[in-house]
């Protein structure tokens, strides 16, 4: 009787290990590979990521890549077929080469100075507009540069103008990956139509988000000087030659490629 109840109380005291055994044995396996992706690498140094669709031994591959393109290759085109780890965002986006930037810029008068007779007083509702194009090269992630060529029309008082910029352009990203503030410096000189031509400077600060791997969207937020030269009467009624700063609160949106 008293060996009975011995072996009654390690059965009850096995079940929970038995049950634990169970449910690890019962647990659901991870599938390590799909944190993996295949990867082709070219003897021209190209290197495709994503999912191999179709291989032919010794013939052909053909590959569907991460960003959607279906891509075939001869085997003799291919140095070697691996299955990484994928990479992380960071890694995804695009780190140098060349770069294009289109922008589409408004500005709101602030004020204007003029540097014969000091701080002058104007209508602070006057606009500007404009649009540039920049080309130029990204050395990494964090910097770009590049030169670049606009259009930009404005209203000073009841006379329209137009002036077409001529620009030196540097960007600083603040972080890596898919979002990062930046500081742009973009200076240079303003061709005028209608207008006289005249320096003009526009830093900014803004921010930067990749919409794919190669497309970024951009916004910034900055201050704009256009300098001019422009004839205002004298106390005695004479036109005379004033080099005016027209100042402008300056906002800009487009992409970079």
């Amino acid at each position: 009787m008293e060996k009975t109840f011995f072996y009654l109380i390690i059965l009850i005291l096995s079940i929970p290990a038995f049950v634990e055994a169970q449910n690890i044995g019962n647990a659901p396996v991870v599938d390590t590979r799909k944190d993996m992706e295949d990867v082709v690498y070219l003897k021209n140094g190209a290197i495709i990521r994503g999912i191999i669709i179709e291989q032919e031994p010794n013939k052909s591959l053909e590959i569907k890549s991460n960003d959607n393109n279906y891509l075939i290759f001869k085997m003799d085109e291919i140095q070697k077929i691996a299955k990484e780890n994928k990479l992380k965002d960071l890694e995804d986006y695009k780190k140098k080469g060349f770069l294009n930037i289109n922008e589409l810029g408004f500005g709101f008068g602030i004020n204007t100075i003029n540097t014969y007779h000091g701080s002058v007083d104007i209508d602070k509702q006057y606009p500007m507009m404009g649009i540039r194009t920049i080309n130029g090269y990204q050395l990494n992630e964090y910097f770009s540069f590049g030169l670049g060529i606009g259009f930009e029309a404005f209203l000073d008082g009841d006379e329209k103008g137009a002036l077409m910029p001529l620009m030196l352009d540097a960007r600083f990203n603040f972080l890596k990956g898919k979002y990062a503030p930046t500081l742009n410096l973009n200076c240079g000189y303003s061709v005028g139509f209608q207008n006289s031509s005249g320096i003009a400077a526009n830093p900014s600060i803004g921010f930067k988000m990749y919409l794919t791997k190669k497309i970024a969207y951009l916004f910034n937020i900055g201050y704009k000087v256009q300098q001019q030269n422009v004839k205002k009467p004298d106390q005695y009624g004479v036109d005379v030659t004033r080099i005016v700063n027209y100042q402008f609160f300056a906002l800009s949106t487009g992409l970079s490629f």
